[in-house]
Order: C-alpha cells, then structure tokens, then sequence
C-alpha cells in the first residue's frame, strides 16, 4: 500500500527541473564590465614578441583608458624604443555600431582613421590585430557553450559567432571564469573552422579593488609565434584628461606626463 501511494506521488509530483543555464548576454555584459573597468585607469606594458625562429622583439607602451559621456576610450602609446617612440592608436566605443579607431605614424606625420578592412592589419607586426585589442562588442551575437573546468578553474563557456559578410574569424570562443568572470581564454578560429589563435589572461592582481590581468598572451598555433603583454604600473581612478582622448591630439600623446616614472629601456637596450 505504501510503495503504491508513493509511485501515485511520483506521476504526479513534476520532477524538479534542472538549473536554467546563465542567460549568455548577463555573462558578457558582467566579463565586459569587470575586465573593461570603467574607472579611469593607467598602465605600463612590456610587448614581447616571439618569432618563429625563436627570435625577439620588444616595444614599451603606456595605456590610458576612460569612459566618457559616448563610451569608453582606450589609448595606447609606444614609448619606446626610439625609432617607433611616438606611434600611437585609439580606440573610441560606440553604443550599437563598431568601434572607432585611429592610427598616428610619426614617420608620415598622418593621423588615419581605420576603416573595418584595417581593423584586422597586426599591431606593430604582433600576433594581436587592432580588432583584438577592441573593446567586447555587446552588438555581436553570442551562444552559451555550457560550464566547465578549464585551466583548472571553473568557467563559462561561451562562442561569438562572427557574420559572414565581414568574417575575418568564423568564430570565437570565450571561457570566462565563474566566480571573477574575468575573461581566462579566448580562442580565434580561421573561415575554414580551424584554431589559429589562443588568447590567455593570467597572474589575475586585486588592484585597487579591480581584478586585474597582468599578464597576456597571443599564441598563433598555425604560425608558430607568440606575442605577450606584461602589464605594470596599473592605477585606477587616476585623473586623466579628456582631451588625450581626441583623435587630433594622437601626435602629442607620448609627451603626456602619465607616462612619467616608467622604465622604457627594452630589452635589446639593455
């Protein structure tokens, strides 16, 4: 009589239904937020790359990013060394569209801004191209992967599915860490759906209250080259002008006191 009242309770007791994954745009918008802090911030960073005979090369650069009435901005400046001291590339968010950006060579004296055919040129000859070093595009269209363990933490799955019309990647794929949601790994694949690039975010700091990446690389798999960003010298809430934000002052920027204080010997110098 028992095992009967209990198989009735069974048929109509619905089972519990199991825990709705996380909506993917709450997993973007949190990673954005975190990773792309918007208190004003500066920073140090020591570009190496690897060649595929083993060679390398090195560039100093300062970064100074703001959020601003239209949306964020992110500048980047090579201070070193001499002959490339001075090149500098902006970038300016914009709410639904593309990212703006800019480029000033010293060599030619000439501020351009970059079309979305230049978006995927390299960045000084790295692994990075000036698309990869944009801001998270909330206007892209994601799909949740699910969860998992990944570089031994666990982390959200998610993939950016790149339209064809402009398809430089087929797609690309995010693991974000479930308790930070930092980003840990992004990985590029090539039109043809092979793995050409892996993009990792390490040695997290707790930096004025923000868990920041201090250290980034850019593995292309296919290539055999490797580019890294150590990262120094990071301050938070810092006053920095809006004006260095302007695409007319690009030619002056390396002249800008933030960068005061910074080691800019590289390594062939010293």
């Amino acid at each position: 009589m028992i095992a009967l009242i209990i198989t009735l309770l069974l048929a109509v007791t619905p089972l519990t239904a199991a825990a709705a994954p996380p909506d993917v745009m709450t997993i973007v918008k949190q990673m954005k937020e975190i990773y792309e802090s918007s208190r004003p911030s500066t920073r140090q960073v020591i570009i190496t790359t690897d060649g595929p005979g083993g060679e390398k090369t090195q560039w100093i650069a300062g970064q100074a990013i703001k959020k601003l009435p239209d949306g964020k901005r992110f500048l980047m400046v090579i201070l070193s060394p001499e002959s490339l001291k001075g090149n500098a590339f902006l970038i300016q968010e914009r709410a639904g569209k593309p990212n703006s950006m800019w480029m000033y060579l010293p060599a030619l004296r000439r501020i351009r801004e970059l079309v979305p055919v230049d978006v995927y040129q390299h960045f000084l000859d790295t692994d990075f191209t000036y698309a990869d070093l944009g801001f998270v595009r909330l206007e892209a269209t994601y799909r949740f992967l699910g969860e998992e363990q990944h570089a031994r933490v666990q982390a959200y799955k998610i993939e950016e599915v790149v339209p064809q019309d402009r398809a430089y990647y087929s797609r690309i794929v995010t693991w974000v860490t479930a308790d930070s949601m930092l980003p840990l790994q992004r990985d590029y694949y090539d039109v043809a759906g092979t793995l050409w690039k892996a993009e990792r975010f390490e040695d997290v700091a707790t930096i004025d209250g923000v868990p920041t990446p201090l250290h980034i690389t850019m593995h292309d798999v296919q290539g055999k080259t490797r580019t890294e960003f150590k990262i120094q010298h990071v301050r938070y809430d810092i006053d920095v002008a809006d004006g260095l934000f302007e695409p007319f002052r690009l030619p002056e920027v390396v002249n800008a006191p933030l960068w005061n204080g910074y080691d800019v010997r590289v390594a062939t110098e010293k």
